[in-house]
Protein backbone atom coordinates (compact mmCIF):
# COMPACT_ATOMS: atom_id res chain seq x y z
CA UNK A 1 0.00 0.00 0.00
CA UNK A 2 1.54 3.44 -1.06
CA UNK A 3 0.47 6.28 1.35
CA UNK A 4 1.11 9.79 -0.05
CA UNK A 5 3.85 12.13 0.66
CA UNK A 6 1.40 14.29 2.18
CA UNK A 7 0.49 12.20 4.87
CA UNK A 8 3.91 10.91 6.02
CA UNK A 9 5.54 14.64 6.44
CA UNK A 10 1.92 14.88 8.60
CA UNK A 11 3.01 11.63 10.27
CA UNK A 12 7.05 12.34 10.56
CA UNK A 13 5.64 16.20 11.38
CA UNK A 14 3.56 14.94 14.37
CA UNK A 15 6.24 12.47 15.33
CA UNK A 16 8.76 14.98 15.35
CA UNK A 17 6.84 17.32 17.27
CA UNK A 18 6.41 14.86 20.23
CA UNK A 19 9.98 13.79 20.11
CA UNK A 20 10.69 17.87 20.93
CA UNK A 21 8.30 17.94 23.65
CA UNK A 22 9.47 14.97 24.92
CA UNK A 23 13.09 16.79 25.13
CA UNK A 24 11.50 19.51 26.66
CA UNK A 25 9.97 17.63 29.26
CA UNK A 26 11.44 17.91 32.83
CA UNK A 27 14.28 15.11 33.72
CA UNK A 28 13.66 13.29 37.32
CA UNK A 29 17.98 13.16 37.89
CA UNK A 30 18.94 11.70 41.05
CA UNK A 31 20.70 14.54 43.88
CA UNK A 32 23.28 13.21 45.73
CA UNK A 33 24.49 15.95 48.23
CA UNK A 34 27.35 13.98 49.28
CA UNK A 35 28.96 14.31 45.74
CA UNK A 36 27.77 17.36 44.77
CA UNK A 37 28.95 19.42 47.37
CA UNK A 38 31.57 17.52 48.77
CA UNK A 39 33.30 20.97 50.59
CA UNK A 40 30.91 19.69 53.58
CA UNK A 41 30.85 17.43 55.97
CA UNK A 42 28.00 14.19 56.23
CA UNK A 43 27.37 16.25 59.51
CA UNK A 44 27.44 19.45 57.72
CA UNK A 45 25.03 18.42 55.04
CA UNK A 46 22.45 16.14 57.70
CA UNK A 47 22.26 19.56 59.82
CA UNK A 48 21.42 21.36 56.68
CA UNK A 49 18.63 18.78 55.53
CA UNK A 50 17.26 19.00 59.29
CA UNK A 51 17.03 22.92 58.73
CA UNK A 52 15.76 22.69 55.50
CA UNK A 53 13.24 20.02 56.41
CA UNK A 54 12.21 22.16 59.52
CA UNK A 55 11.18 24.98 56.84
CA UNK A 56 9.34 23.09 54.55
CA UNK A 57 6.18 23.88 55.87
CA UNK A 58 4.17 21.68 53.60
CA UNK A 59 6.78 19.10 52.82
CA UNK A 60 6.55 19.46 49.20
CA UNK A 61 10.79 19.38 49.47
CA UNK A 62 10.81 23.05 48.49
CA UNK A 63 11.05 26.46 50.24
CA UNK A 64 8.61 28.65 48.49
CA UNK A 65 8.07 32.35 49.32
CA UNK A 66 6.19 32.02 52.28
CA UNK A 67 8.20 29.62 53.48
CA UNK A 68 11.03 31.76 53.04
CA UNK A 69 9.59 34.96 54.91
CA UNK A 70 8.56 32.63 57.68
CA UNK A 71 12.27 31.10 57.97
CA UNK A 72 13.71 34.76 58.37
CA UNK A 73 10.47 35.94 60.94
CA UNK A 74 11.69 33.15 62.98
CA UNK A 75 15.91 33.94 62.82
CA UNK A 76 14.48 37.78 63.25
CA UNK A 77 15.74 38.67 60.33
CA UNK A 78 12.38 40.06 58.52
CA UNK A 79 12.66 40.73 54.52
CA UNK A 80 10.55 42.93 52.04
CA UNK A 81 8.76 41.10 49.52
CA UNK A 82 11.23 42.34 46.99
CA UNK A 83 14.28 40.95 49.16
CA UNK A 84 12.57 37.41 49.76
CA UNK A 85 11.94 37.59 45.31
CA UNK A 86 15.60 38.53 45.42
CA UNK A 87 16.93 35.77 47.71
CA UNK A 88 15.14 33.15 45.89
CA UNK A 89 16.17 34.71 42.50
CA UNK A 90 19.70 34.29 43.12
CA UNK A 91 19.78 30.44 44.17
CA UNK A 92 16.82 28.92 41.74
CA UNK A 93 19.03 26.95 39.43
CA UNK A 94 15.82 25.91 37.52
CA UNK A 95 13.53 28.70 37.64
CA UNK A 96 11.07 27.23 39.43
CA UNK A 97 10.67 30.23 41.86
CA UNK A 98 11.11 28.22 45.33
CA UNK A 99 14.44 26.67 47.00
CA UNK A 100 15.21 22.99 46.27
CA UNK A 101 17.64 21.30 48.87
CA UNK A 102 20.03 21.25 46.52
CA UNK A 103 19.86 25.15 46.13
CA UNK A 104 19.41 25.71 49.98
CA UNK A 105 22.83 24.12 49.64
CA UNK A 106 23.98 26.52 47.15
CA UNK A 107 23.23 28.69 49.79
CA UNK A 108 26.23 28.07 52.19
CA UNK A 109 28.66 26.84 49.24
CA UNK A 110 28.24 30.72 47.89
CA UNK A 111 28.66 31.79 51.59
CA UNK A 112 31.66 29.75 52.15
CA UNK A 113 33.16 30.92 48.82
CA UNK A 114 32.48 34.96 49.78
CA UNK A 115 29.86 35.64 47.42
CA UNK A 116 27.44 36.74 49.21
CA UNK A 117 27.23 40.03 49.72
CA UNK A 118 26.88 42.18 52.96
CA UNK A 119 23.37 43.17 54.08
CA UNK A 120 21.49 41.01 51.82
CA UNK A 121 19.22 38.31 52.93
CA UNK A 122 21.04 35.15 51.63
CA UNK A 123 23.90 36.39 53.46
CA UNK A 124 22.15 37.37 56.91
CA UNK A 125 20.20 33.67 56.81
CA UNK A 126 24.00 32.20 56.24
CA UNK A 127 25.33 33.75 58.81
CA UNK A 128 21.92 32.94 61.20
CA UNK A 129 22.00 29.19 60.47
CA UNK A 130 24.43 27.48 63.07
CA UNK A 131 25.88 24.74 61.23
CA UNK A 132 28.94 22.74 62.72
CA UNK A 133 32.22 23.68 61.30
CA UNK A 134 30.25 26.81 59.61
CA UNK A 135 29.49 30.42 60.72
CA UNK A 136 26.08 31.09 62.23
CA UNK A 137 23.76 31.47 65.39
CA UNK A 138 23.42 29.59 68.00
CA UNK A 139 19.85 30.33 68.50
CA UNK A 140 18.72 28.95 64.89
CA UNK A 141 17.22 25.58 65.92
CA UNK A 142 15.49 27.76 68.84
CA UNK A 143 13.67 29.33 65.85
Amino acid sequence: MKIPFFMLSMYFGFTCHLLEEIDALPTTETFDPYTEFPEFTNEQIQDMEQIFKKHDINKDKFIDFMELWLMMEKLGSPQTHLSLKSMIKEVDEDLDDKISFKEFLLIFRKAAAGELLAGTGLKELSDLVEIDGLNGAKNFFQA
